[in-house]
């Protein structure tokens, strides 16, 4: 019977480079270079060759065309990638299966082929791998894509996948994008209508019935948000401009699959009341120095986004030549695709009267455009929007009117307009609404400067009537910028 090797025995042997010479009990130990054992019928032999150093080296001794070769397989009692020493059962083991792979291939040098194509597949498939982004990655690169492109709303985007993604789904942001799942981003979702509201600021709410509304909302703006960064993602890997060497390894979008939030749309439709817009105008009148010219622009100015508003310099302002003194907004909503649009309006004389303690800032020289409160900078979008939260709260302490958002004044000009007669047309080209159809978006180039005039004439008109005052009057348009 031939002689086989225990682990105890190859310990020692490369301790010593002594072995016993037979199984038979009492045997010599006598000084052995090499020991081999046979594997089974075509499976060839393990042979086990000690070096001066004590390391056992282990090889696949295997007989081709009369001649005998051999592979070496590794060394005895190393440490596999998985931390395990390797005994004599896992080469054996091991020098079973490599040839089986070896009687697949005419020759040894096939064979070595074979092995190094498979371990270059490998490289690069890791290498693939290590480039394939995280979710984490995806998000912050969708957003930063966002701010490259000019959008408007990337602040807005960022700072909704920190509070409802980042900082409460850690151990998602870390996984690879591609892995993401539909119930993944259900969860998301689910943390974001289940969280408390904020106690303060924006999470302020009329009744606890709004809040959840308003929840409902942002929950679904999230997933709306989630399922653009997949998008974004899937097309970021086959798009020969991107930026950057990431790949997300994408094939589906999760978000996708994942429904509209049912109630989600109701928030923020409710209009206010002649009375309580009244009550607005009046009050709004009683604001000091630049808070009230400022609140007044944006409520005649016909409810424009304030972004917009907060983007305006004085290059903005200057004379058309052919319908007088304008206001050029720059308008950034839009989809990816979606280039940045000219917004013009007319500077008529009322809105020039409201607006003259902002138009005077240009002499001093200090604030880069008229909306300025401090007369150094133009003011962020949140402090323009938080002059109207703060009146609707203060009116809605003194009983004059429910608590409102400049959201609620918005859809209160619309309605208004349209209750005035101004056509759902005329009322886009006012407030800058999305164009639809390739003629719209891509070749009506006129600014409809006549019909604004028009329709801001009447909603200023309107105003001071609700608010009991003097009808508008002519007054001198301030000299703007030619």
């Amino acid at each position: 019977m031939a002689q086989t090797l225990t682990d105890t025995q190859a310990r020692s042997w490369a301790r010593t480079g002594l072995l016993k010479d037979g199984d038979e009990r009492g045997a010599p130990a006598v000084p052995r270079r090499t020991f081999s054992e046979n594997l089974g019928r075509g499976a060839g032999s393990m042979l086990l060759e000690r070096r001066t150093s004590g390391v056992i080296e282990v090889y696949l001794l295997l007989r081709r065309d009369g001649k005998q070769q051999r592979r070496k397989l590794g060394a005895y009692d190393e440490l596999n990638e998985y931390g395990q020493r390797c005994g004599l059962a896992y080469w054996r083991r091991e020098a079973v299966s490599v040839a089986a792979e070896l009687r697949q291939f005419s020759t040894l040098e096939a064979y070595d082929e074979h092995q190094r194509r498979t371990s270059l597949e490998k490289e690069l498939a890791a290498a693939e791998e290590a480039r394939q982004g995280t979710f984490g990655q995806l998000l912050s690169d969708y957003v930063d894509n966002m701010e490259r492109m000019g959008r408007s709303s990337f602040k807005e985007v960022r700072g909704a996948l920190k509070l409802n993604v980042i900082t409460p789904f850690p151990a998602l942001c870390v996984r690879r994008a591609k892995d993401i799942t539909p119930p993944d981003i259900a969860e998301i979702v689910r943390h974001c209508l289940q969280r408390p509201v904020a106690s303060k600021g924006r999470g302020t709410r009329l009744t606890k019935a709004n809040a959840t509304i308003g929840k409902k909302r942002q929950a679904d703006k999230l997933r709306a948000y989630l399922q653009a960064a997949f998008s974004f993602g899937l097309e970021n890997d086959l798009n020969p401009l991107r930026v950057g060497n990431t790949l997300y390894g994408l094939t589906l979008n999760p978000a996708r699959d994942v429904p509209v939030i049912q109630g989600a749309n109701r928030a923020n439709t409710w209009v206010l009341t002649k009375d309580e817009l009244r009550a607005v105008v009046l009050t709004l009148d009683e604001m000091p120095g630049r808070h009230q010219a400022i609140g007044k622009a944006m409520l005649y100015l016909a409810g424009q986004r304030v972004e917009m508003l907060c983007r305006v310099t004085w290059a903005d302002l200057f004379d058309d030549g052919e319908y007088g003194p304008v206001m050029r907004l720059i308008d950034r909503k839009g989809g990816h695709d979606t280039p940045e649009r000219e917004h013009l309006l007319p500077m008529t004389p009322r809105l020039s009267e409201i607006m003259a303690p902002l138009l005077e800032l240009e002499a001093q020289g200090k604030a880069p455009g008229p909306f300025s409160l401090k007369g150094s900078a133009n003011m962020s979008p949140s402090t323009a929007l938080n002059i109207f939260t703060e009146l609707g709260a203060r009116l809605a302490a003194e009983g004059k009117s429910r608590r409102f958002t400049w959201r609620n004044l918005r859809a209160t000009v619309e309605t208004q307009l349209a209750a005035m007669g101004v056509t759902q047309e005329r009322r886009a080209w006012l407030l800058s609404h999305g164009r639809n159809g390739v003629q719209a978006k891509h070749y009506d180039r006129y600014s409809y400067l006549s019909e604004k005039r028009q329709d801001l004439d009447r909603w200023a008109y309107f105003l001071d009537g609700l608010a009991g005052g003097d009808q508008p009057k002519a007054v001198n348009v301030v000299q703007l910028r030619g």
